[in-house]
């Protein structure tokens, strides 16, 4: 299935409260440099085929450690292979190294091929960019519950589930804090294995409101111990409490942290 690797953590900039001069300088080096973000690296070995969900509008590396290497990718809307990869203004192939997907797009679903200037393949990522504006958010300790796995006829007897990543880290250390973990849409038939919603779905036009990604909330108290520095002292995101939606506070946070 392969693995993810965090990568270049950014603070936000300082809060208005505090000095002009920092925040001068921050934003005249926003506009001078380009600045490292924040983006989760998924690997997977070479002369593989690798697939995972993810979330949309946060940034994600696609490594392919060879020289020369070109790039090719199919989106689930039904069209073929294309070599114009290069021409989405989100998405940046860096040589001999990988490719750089900012901000993907639900429309951006589908297989991220890489093969080495003989033209073989050396690996082939399928990725389902699950919609962040339609994530489901609950809380742990208020009694919430996650969705409930549901069947999707679509001539075979499909269970839709959510597919739970592991807790994260608690945003703070010493006193009261929360944590969160992501959930993914998946779908699963008798003697077969999950598969991403939308990278299951293919090209078929299928709505369910149970289709969505899911994001869970739970409260959590650590000690401060040595490794203290790892923590954040801000929430990089905020949910609006009147439609569920939730977004980065944060240029460029990244709701994997």
């Amino acid at each position: 299935m392969g693995d993810f690797t965090m990568a270049s953590v950014v603070p936000c900039p300082p809060p208005q409260s505090q000095s002009t001069m920092l925040t001068t300088l921050w934003l005249l080096l926003s506009f001078a440099v380009p600045l490292p973000g924040f983006y989760v690296s998924f690997s997977c070995p070479n002369e593989k085929q690798c697939q995972r969900a993810l979330l949309s509008d946060n940034d994600v590396f696609l490594p392919c450690n060879s020289s020369g290497s070109q790039w090719y990718f199919f989106l689930q809307d039904g069209t073929s292979w294309s070599h114009t990869l290069s021409s989405a203004s989100n998405i940046e192939i860096i040589p001999d190294s990988g490719v750089l997907i900012q901000s993907p797009l639900p429309s951006q679903t589908g297989f991220y091929h890489c093969q080495d200037k003989d033209g073989l393949q050396v690996v082939q990522y399928e990725i389902d960019f699950q919609d962040v504006s339609t994530l489901h958010i609950t809380h742990k300790g208020l009694g919430q519950k996650p969705l409930r796995n549901e069947s999707l006829s679509l001539g075979g007897k499909g269970i839709v589930f959510t597919r739970w990543e592991p807790w994260q880290d608690c945003n703070r250390c010493g006193g009261l804090g929360e944590r969160k973990r992501l959930g993914y849409c998946y779908i699963e038939e008798p003697l077969q294995e999950p598969m991403p919603c939308w990278l299951y779905l293919g090209g078929r036009k299928v709505w369910s409101s149970r289709m969505r990604p899911e994001m869970q909330v739970d409260a959590c108290h650590v000690p401060c111990t040595a490794l203290t520095s790892d923590y954040v002292p801000f929430d990089n995101f905020e949910i609006t409490e009147e439609s569920g939606s939730v977004w980065l506070t944060c240029p460029l946070g990244s709701v994997y942290r």
